[in-house]
């Protein structure tokens, strides 16, 4: 990524900030200036001091000392004052043009589509907000603001030196095109290390955030020593390809550090035989000498600058990919907002994939009248999540509409929409924060009374009161300290405190045991009471008992009804049930939590179950 294309990514983020960019402009002019003038004190102490050529002394030599002296300290003291100036202001500037990156990085992270964060691992995005974004601001704020303040040190250089001595300035620039060829042969290979370093330090990044998120299964299977060698193999990899870096980087330094030696070593030689002829004074070559240590020190860093804009470049390539990408949900210019539901939430003619050759729904039509609690069921992958993604509008349907009251979701304005439609999904997430914020979460100004109501309604407050500082508790990450009924019944909470008239619950009792299952249900039962309910499980406890359940298979709705007339049908729903042991249409409300009179694992064969089944209903 070049320095225009960094310039023309970034360039908004400075734009806010050029009072400061002006400062930090003007001081390093100054600097410039400053640095100029530092070898002129040391002229006079050679030609007027050192070695007079008219022969004067005496007090006037004490005189000019004195100057000379003053001089030296009065330059370095302002040398030294606008250096921190400029420093300071530039780490003003920098930090918060990375606060406006990084929190400009998020906010976009945060309306990129699920797909986008379900490939993309959580430690590379981390990475990106963290590494990536301080290597960009270092190089909008420190090396192009140094790397300017050295093309102003080289020009005012260059003109003096040009003043001084025409024929070794000339001998000075021809020593440039071995500078720039040094660095071409490097920038390929800078390019390539760097990159390769870069990958594999987001993956490491992935690897560590993934294996501690599931430590509790490493733990249980045995596994740390495995885990602690694939870190170390991923960490050596990541070393190597850094030293990688390292030594291609201090070739390139060496390499021009060579040709800089050189170069200094042959100007000098020639500027003492000027001396000697008499075309310069020995004062000329103290400013011509002192020039050209601080000619060469502005064009080692320039020839630099590729190697450098190279590495910047590849974190900013990162940065600049993400910024890019546009939300696949937006809300559109003359988007309305959403009213109360009055009549129904549907389906018409839905389809989605991911890519053209994988349909994950085809023609689904489904609906929900307000008021009434439908479940979708089916197998696994049978798009089930999809569906709740759709109704929620976390994504846009390939073709067909989703509609409210009759209202393409797309219409809507999205924020009115997650007002009417709540979203409960599976992983019960919850933030390391107490248990009255992690209710609240939707609702922050929510009084102490609602959050205990919304707790009862989601049959937590029992337990809820009996952790150490009942509503204060602070939670571990994850919610890692409470049960997988106890985290679903706060999620269900917070859906509830939230207010939404419509409510998709995605899997709610997926991986429970029996009695936190039976928790969820009797919550669930409590919870959508009033409410337009959409039931996304393949649990038929969690479904039976809904007014219509919709089963889907491979992305098509196959079956369509009722508990009791679904069974009665004796296909894909009535197999289900039969797997999970309920099979009678009554199972569910006769308080059996779906657990009927006929058991997974009787003596009875599936036909005969079915045939049984069907005289019943």
């Amino acid at each position: 990524m070049s320095a225009r294309v960094i310039l023309r990514t970034f360039g908004p983020f400075l734009r806010p900030q050029w009072p400061g960019c002006l400062l930090a402009g003007l001081l390093a002019v100054a600097g410039t200036g400053v640095a100029l003038l530092k070898p002129w004190p040391l002229k006079y102490l050679f030609d007027e001091v050192l070695l007079p050529t008219d022969g004067s002394g005496g007090q006037d030599v004490q005189r000019i000392l004195a100057m000379v002296v003053l001089a030296l300290a009065g330059i370095a003291i302002l040398d030294a004052l606008v250096g921190a100036a400029r420093s300071y202001t530039q780490a003003v500037v920098g930090e918060r043009v990375a606060g406006a990156i990084r929190t400009k990085l998020y906010d976009h992270l945060q309306r990129l589509p699920l797909s986008y964060h379900e490939r993309t691992p959580t430690g590379e995005l981390t990475t990106r907000l963290t590494g990536d974004v301080d290597k960009v601001r270092a190089l909008l704020t420190v090396t192009l603001v140094d790397a300017a303040t050295n093309v102003l040190t080289l020009a005012g250089m260059a003109g003096v030196l040009l003043v001084l001595d025409w024929q070794l300035s000339v001998a000075l620039l021809l020593v440039l095109p071995l500078l720039l060829l040094t660095v071409a042969s490097f920038r390929a290979r800078i390019r390539a290390v760097e990159e390769d370093s870069r990958a594999i330090e987001g993956d490491l990044a992935a690897l560590a955030q993934e294996s501690l998120v599931a430590v509790k299964l490493v733990k249980a299977t045995g596994r740390e020593d495995q885990e602690s060698r694939r870190f170390r193999s991923r960490s050596d990899a990541a070393v190597a390809a850094v030293l990688r870096s390292a030594r291609t980087s201090s070739a390139f330094g060496a390499a021009v550090d060579a040709v800089v030696a050189v170069a200094i070593a042959g100007l000098v030689w020639l500027g003492a035989q000027r001396v000697l002829a008499g075309a310069l004074t020995p004062g000329d070559l103290v400013i011509f000498t002192s020039y050209l240590r601080d000619f060469f020190g502005p064009t080692r860093s320039l020839s630099k600058l590729p190697a450098q804009l190279t590495r910047a470049g590849v974190r900013a390539a990162r940065i600049a990919d993400t910024l890019h990408r546009r939300p696949a949900v937006q809300d559109k210019p003359d988007a309305q907002p959403a009213g109360r539901p009055q009549e129904k939430l549907s389906l018409d003619g839905v389809g989605f994939s991911y890519t053209p050759d994988r349909p994950v729904l085809q023609e689904v039509d489904l609906t929900v009248p307000v008021g009434s609690t439908l479940a979708v069921v089916g197998p696994t992958g049978a798009g089930k999540s999809t569906i709740a993604a759709l109704l929620c509008r976390l994504q846009d349907p390939t073709s067909g509409r989703v509609l409210l009251d009759g209202a393409d979701l797309r219409d809507l304005t999205g924020a009115s929409l997650h007002a009417q439609v709540g979203l409960v999904t599976q992983d019960a997430l919850l933030f390391r924060a107490s248990v009255r914020e992690n209710i609240a979460y939707a609702r922050p100004d929510a009084s102490a009374a609602d959050i205990e109501r919304a707790a009862r309604a989601a049959q937590a407050h029992e337990f809820v009161q009996a952790l150490p500082d009942g509503y204060e508790t602070v939670l571990a990450e994850r919610g890692a300290t409470l049960s997988g009924g106890q985290r679903q019944r706060l999620a269900l909470a917070r859906a509830v405190l939230q207010g939404c008239p419509i409510l998709v619950l995605d899997e709610p009792t997926t991986g429970l045991d029996a009695r936190s299952e039976d928790a969820v249900l009797r919550a669930l039962r409590e919870v959508s009471s009033g409410r337009t309910t959409v039931i996304i499980t393949h649990r038929m406890a969690a479904a039976m008992a809904a007014d219509q359940i919709v089963v889907l298979d491979a992305g098509r709705v196959v079956e369509h009804g009722t508990h009791s007339s679904l069974l009665a049908e004796g296909g894909l729903y009535t197999e289900m049930c039969l797997l999970q042991g309920i099979t009678g249409p009554l199972a569910f409300l006769n308080g059996t939590s779906g657990y009927g009179r006929h058991a997974a694992g009787s003596c009875e064969s599936l036909p005969e179950h079915l045939a049984t089944l069907k005289e019943e209903a």
